[in-house]
């Protein structure tokens, strides 16, 4: 904790005279190539770009989080009661080495530790890893075409298939190649990979046999101003899935498209897709349709932002026929429906609230309230990891429960990054009838320092 506040303190008080590229979501995407003609030459600048010769540069960043967490009933079992808490702490720290204007290679290590916590598991204690090591190769002059092989970071669209997995800890990474094009107004990524599975020790994650992805992704910027379209098509293998209606080898493929606008004031953003395939004997029918949409009045104090989200996530009818309804969210975020995030997006239905407040120019906060109802009264409830939560019981009772989040956010810099929230999940009739159904109760505060 001394070494946060000392970097936390350091940052705060430094400033720069250049204007450096925002920090990405995937690190990789940074480009400080523009440092080169910047008048300003300090220790920063050198370590974001360090010039080796004439067409050759080596970039280092990385990041670090330390998070305190609460959560009382854990999983809506009152033999999970935390009353202390725990510490998540993560490091990570990378390379971009760029030899030429074709050719790159990347690095990247992660530590991930879970303090005080009773039961590790890989997604939140992983002591040191190899997260990221790919070569990036341009093959042309005049074709935007990159290809890449090794072990990389995926995220596309709104993430609600293929994402970072930021939240519980130790982030998510794969295996495989990928060869993409960055045009002006059209992106499109085609890829193979396999999931690295994370394992509690030190440089021991490996690709996974039982977990295949493979897919094309289109990001298409349109003529109207802040309108996107997004196509897709990803295929998955797990020789290893289980459901509420049994397990089997699982080869699933998913089809859909969205659209996002982001406006001054008003912005949505529809995404809709379909999945076929089989898993054991039984063939694959499931969909599911999402919606967000949100206002902000800027003529108002605090710039209040109110939003609205709705989710129809399809779920099994019958455990005894041939067909299997279903849907897997393959790679999705581990914090789907809240801070909290007890639930994974299959056969739910949710309505979701929200308002967000700006309270100064570095502080805001956000307040949301969600309510579920199972998609299907003959299929069960699953975990983030798509593991279902209880034995599966015959009821047709819908009604999951509801939970209420507020966070507030301090950023002071672009390097320093505070919040602190809580959530209370509110259990519903269909938990109360499948387990004891206590309420679960999650507090946590974090800071993060990018560099």
């Amino acid at each position: 904790m001394r070494i946060v506040f000392l970097l936390i303190v350091f940052f705060c008080f430094s400033a720069y005279g250049q204007q450096l590229v925002p920090f990405q979501q995937l690190r990789f995407d940074e480009d400080y190539s523009v440092l080169e003609s910047d008048t300003v030459s300090d220790w920063y600048s050198r370590l974001k770009y360090a010039k080796i010769n004439k067409r050759s540069y080596v970039s280092f960043g990385g990041s670090f989080r330390v998070q305190y967490l609460i959560m009382d009933n854990e999983g809506w079992n009152p033999a999970l009661r935390d009353r202390d808490g725990f510490m998540l702490t993560r490091w990570m720290v990378h390379a971009d080495l760029h030899l030429s204007e074709r050719l790159r290679i990347f690095a990247e290590v992660q530590s991930a530790l879970a303090n005080s916590r009773e039961i590790l598991v890989p997604v939140e204690e992983n002591p040191l890893k190899a997260h990221q090591l790919f070569i990036d190769y341009k093959p042309f002059n005049h074709v935007p075409l990159t290809l890449r092989a090794g072990r990389q970071e995926l995220s596309y669209g709104s993430e609600r298939l293929i994402s970072v997995r930021d939240a519980p800890n130790s982030r998510r990474s794969f295996d495989g190649i990928k060869a993409f094009i960055r045009q002006q107004k059209v992106d499109t990524d085609v890829f193979y990979m396999h999931a690295v599975e994370d394992k509690i020790g030190i440089f021991d994650d490996s690709s996974s046999p039982d977990l295949k992805l493979w897919g094309a992704f289109s990001d298409i910027s349109t003529a109207k101003k802040n309108l996107k379209l997004n196509f897709y098509y990803l295929g998955f293998y797990n020789s290893k899935a289980l459901f509420n209606d049994g397990g089997g080898v699982e080869t699933r493929h998913t089809l859909a498209a969205r659209i996002v606008k982001k406006g001054v004031r008003w912005g949505y953003d529809l995404e809709g897709g379909y999945q076929f395939g089989s898993i054991g004997d039984r063939k694959i029918a499931a969909w599911s349709t999402a919606f967000a949409s949100s206002y902000r009045f800027n003529g108002m104090l605090y710039y209040p932002e109110i939003g609205l989200k709705a989710d129809i996530i399809s779920g099994d009818k019958s455990s005894t026929d041939q067909k299997h309804q279903t849907l897997n969210p393959l790679f999705a975020p581990g914090a789907y429906f809240g801070m909290a995030a007890p639930l994974g997006p299959s056969n739910l239905i949710d309505v979701h609230p929200s308002m967000r407040l700006k309270l100064g120019n570095s502080t805001s906060f956000a307040c949301d309230y969600s309510f579920l109802w199972r998609y299907s009264i003959g299929d069960g409830i699953y975990r983030p990891n798509m593991i279902p939560y209880f034995e599966f019981e015959n009821t047709s009772t819908r009604y999951i429960g509801s939970q209420i989040s507020g966070v507030f956010i301090f950023q002071p810099t672009r390097h320093i990054s505070l919040a602190t929230g809580m959530s209370w999940f509110n259990s519903g009739g269909y938990l109360k009838k499948v387990t004891v159904g206590d309420d679960i109760l999650f507090g946590f505060a974090t800071a993060q320092v990018k560099f």
